[in-house]
């Protein structure tokens, strides 16, 4: 049943490609109700419930054609108008959709008059024809018209005929320079193939495309020379210009809408063509900073190997581009470290920054640091990655040494006060000494041996935690650590520091402390030591005019040990404190390395704690140390060891210094051990040689032949004799490998007291 008239015409428009169907809606909503279909399957569908009054309907379509639509549409409605749209058009087409009922058909691109005419014609036909049904005398005089005219239309459908084969050859030269336009990006060529498609397909006299120029469109007065501009939303970028004055015909007003349309697709690839143009000069910009950056650029596809890398990744990773494209990235990085770092990406973090140790190149280990992050796709984030890798070597040892510059510095202003500290240890020693020749009697020998044994061993104590500050004394990489006495260790240390403040600057400084019991705590001693000390000297230097350091140890809520050192000097503002731990950043200017609370900072995050600086200017500073508490060990249960018999060995003992050799020869004879001793590592070896020893006890820094060098030589010899060190200088970290390598079975620090000694012999003879 056909729908009643509504106030505005219905308009299904049916076409497979969207550009035409959208063109259609935009031209005639305004004036009509639109409905609009992507294929006729969709347009029959929808028939029923949208009642159109006309259909515009595309001949070329998918699946089902507009000719096949036509037949279902007219057996559904025959009063529905139908209007065909084709852009390949013939004769015979166009006899069989007026024969199955179409009222016109239209052949793209039409013009906007040429479409509303037509639409106006078939609506006004589509309402005439529901009002006069009924009318049958009307239709038979329509027939005896349309009778009369057929020698017209047949005359007007050859010249159709014709002026349709003039559209359709329009049509393929624009579809074939649109294609030009669309493949290729080279401004040149595009040109070229436009000026010439435009010569041969329509035979026009010069054709030209004029960039970069300005002016309103030129048309000659007999249409001859027709000039379109060419422009975008961004403004005018040229011409094209058809002169036909020298022979050929003006130009009609299809042919002027065909090369309007052509202006538009230029303006199109002149603006892409530009933006081409800047992405290439921009690529080539890139690739050359990527080729002559310093570090190491490596792009990683989504299976971890690489697609390539810059000429620096070749120098610092010593393997040519061609000897690593397509391989892992885990031959050159560490697996454990690259897996963390593709789960953190993987979570949403923009980058992640390791060190590893690199491959030797050109005969130097080197160390590198790495950045990982994600590749983008657009908006998203992709599974390939880019690694920078920077050559650290240099920078590590700069930072090695400057480490050590700060410890020696520290060191130096710690001399004086020591060489105090020290001058009044051999006071009493000198003093009590004298005394005992002057008056060599059991009671002031008596009397002064306590007090001399007493300053030596302050003495001792004091080179101690001077060995340990430096770290050339072994201690267990992760022992039980109470920081109360970490605490006390380091103002002792700093103690002479203070002292010289007081008196030498005449600077008022006091001191509280506040240390209550903490949790016992893993670390190493000397490591926090040097921490606490740092901070100790620094609150020092931020009190130029005196002040007060407080230092206090508790529990925090958590269980964690918490330590807090605080002064009252100048303080810091706020963007200071945020960067108070960066490496090389010091408010002392020449007179900082910026390494001290950098090491401080480095020290706490290693033995798992937290460190945090509350500070005003003004108004001093307060750092607040806290730590994670030691996990329990399992109890064993203890079994008392079986009391082992004292047993006596046969010692060499070698030192360059006699009353030192003296000394511990004397020491070992007093615990019953058979002692031969000489002053150098040459008469050692001699004596070695010809006698059978249990141990040998030497000194490390001797002229000549030093400790090293005569353990080497004595395993020539023999490597079952036990070998023990002595030195007075201490012993570096990278040290203990070479005592392992030597089977050097222990190392004793200066001044050794006599039980130390046979308690290390008595262990080596249990075989302990």
């Amino acid at each position: 049943m056909t729908a009643a008239v509504s106030p505005r015409p219905r308009i299904l428009v049916v076409d497979d490609e969207t550009g035409p169907r959208e063109s259609l809606r935009m031209l005639l909503k305004p004036l009509y109700e639109i409905r609009m279909a992507d294929s006729a399957r969709a347009a029959l569908e929808v028939l029923g419930e949208f009642h159109p009054d006309l259909v515009i309907l595309d001949i070329k379509m998918p699946e089902m054609d507009g000719l096949e639509a036509l037949r279902h549409i007219k057996h559904t409605d025959p009063a529905v108008e139908v209007i065909m749209i084709t852009a390949y058009a013939s004769l015979e087409t166009v006899k069989q959709a007026l024969s199955l009922g179409a009222f016109e058909y239209l052949i793209k691109p039409f013009v906007r008059h040429d479409l509303q005419d037509v639409v106006h014609r078939a609506l006004k036909r589509r309402y005439a024809s529901v009002g006069v049904r009924t009318e049958i005398a009307g239709l038979v005089d329509q027939m005896r018209t349309l009778a009369a005219r057929t020698r017209q239309l047949e005359e007007a459908a050859r010249r159709e005929q014709t002026e349709q084969s003039l559209r359709a050859t329009q049509l393929s030269i624009l579809r074939a320079i649109g294609r030009t336009v669309v493949a290729h990006l080279d401004l040149s060529r595009i040109t070229a193939t436009v000026v010439q498609q435009l010569r041969d397909g329509l035979g026009y006299d010069r054709v030209r495309i004029d960039l970069n120029t300005d002016g309103a469109s030129i048309e000659g007065t007999d249409g001859r020379l027709v000039a379109c501009p060419i422009r975008d939303a961004q403004g005018p970028l040229g011409h094209l210009v058809v002169d036909n004055r020298a022979a050929g015909p003006p130009l009609d007003a299809r042919e002027c809408e065909l090369l309007e349309m052509l202006a538009e697709y230029l303006a199109v690839a002149v603006r892409n063509a530009h933006l081409y143009e800047d992405i290439a000069t921009t690529r080539q910009r890139l690739e050359q900073v990527i080729a002559c950056a310093g570090d190491a650029i490596v792009i990683v596809d989504a299976d971890d190997r690489i697609q390539g890398w810059n000429p620096a990744a070749e120098r610092i990773l010593g393997r040519r581009d061609a000897d690593a494209v397509g391989h892992p990235v885990t031959d050159f990085l560490p697996e454990a470290d690259y897996a963390v770092g593709k789960r953190r990406l993987a979570a949403g973090a923009p980058t992640h920054v390791f060190d590893v140790s690199g491959p030797v190149v050109a005969d130097r280990a080197t160390e590198l640091s790495i950045t990982l992050s994600a590749l983008r796709d657009g908006q998203r984030a992709s599974d390939a990655v880019i690694a920078i890798v920077r050559d650290a070597t240099a920078q590590r040892a700069m930072e090695t040494q400057l480490r050590q510059s700060e410890k020696l510095t520290a060191l130096g202003q710690l001399a004086g006060g020591i060489a105090h500290d020290f001058n009044n240890l051999l006071q009493a020693i000198l003093g009590y000494t004298q005394l005992m020749k002057q008056n060599p009697t059991d009671t002031v020998i008596a009397r002064s041996l306590p007090i001399l044994e007493a300053a030596a061993l302050d003495g001792a104590e004091a080179v101690r935690r001077i060995q340990q500050y430096a770290q050339l004394r072994r201690s267990e990489t992760s022992i039980a650590v109470d920081l109360n006495e970490i605490v006390e260790d380091a103002l002792k240390i700093t103690q002479p520091r203070w002292e010289q403040t007081v008196s030498k600057d005449n600077r008022p400084l006091q001191l509280q402390r506040d240390l209550e019991a903490v949790p016992v705590i893993s670390g190493r001693p000397a490591a926090l030591t040097e921490a606490m000390t740092n901070l100790i000297l620094n609150a020092i230097d931020a009190m130029p005019d005196g002040g007060t350091l407080s230092i206090s140890t508790g529990k925090a809520p958590s269980g964690h040990a918490v330590v807090t050192v605080a002064d009252t000097g100048v303080g810091m503002t706020e963007a200071v404190s945020r960067r108070i731990f960066e490496p090389f950043f010091s408010t002392k200017g020449a007179g900082g390395s910026g390494l001290g609370l950098a090491m401080v900072y480095t020290i706490v995050q290693a033995h798992g704690g937290d460190i945090r600086v509350d500070s005003a200017p003004g108004h001093g500073a307060a750092f607040t140390l806290t730590f994670p508490p030691a996990t329990p060990a399992p109890t064993v249960p203890t079994v008392a060891a079986p009391a082992r018999a004292r047993r006596h060995a046969r010692v060499l003992v070698v030192d360059d210094d006699p009353d030192v050799l003296q000394t511990f020869k004397a020491i070992l004879e007093s615990f019953g051990h058979k002692t031969v001793a000489t002053a150098s590592g040459a008469a050692a070896v001699e004596i070695f040689a010809r006698d059978d020893f249990d141990i040998v006890i030497t000194d490390v820094g001797m002229p000549g032949m030093s400790g090293w060098q005569l353990a080497e030589r004595l395993r020539a010899f023999r490597r079952s004799t036990a070998v023990i060190f002595v030195t007075g200088w201490g012993l570096r970290d990278d040290e203990v490998a070479r005592l392992k390598a030597l089977g050097v079975t222990d190392c004793l620090f200066k001044p050794v007291q006599g039980h130390e000694v046979d308690t290390a012999i008595q262990t080596i003879l249990s075989g302990v």
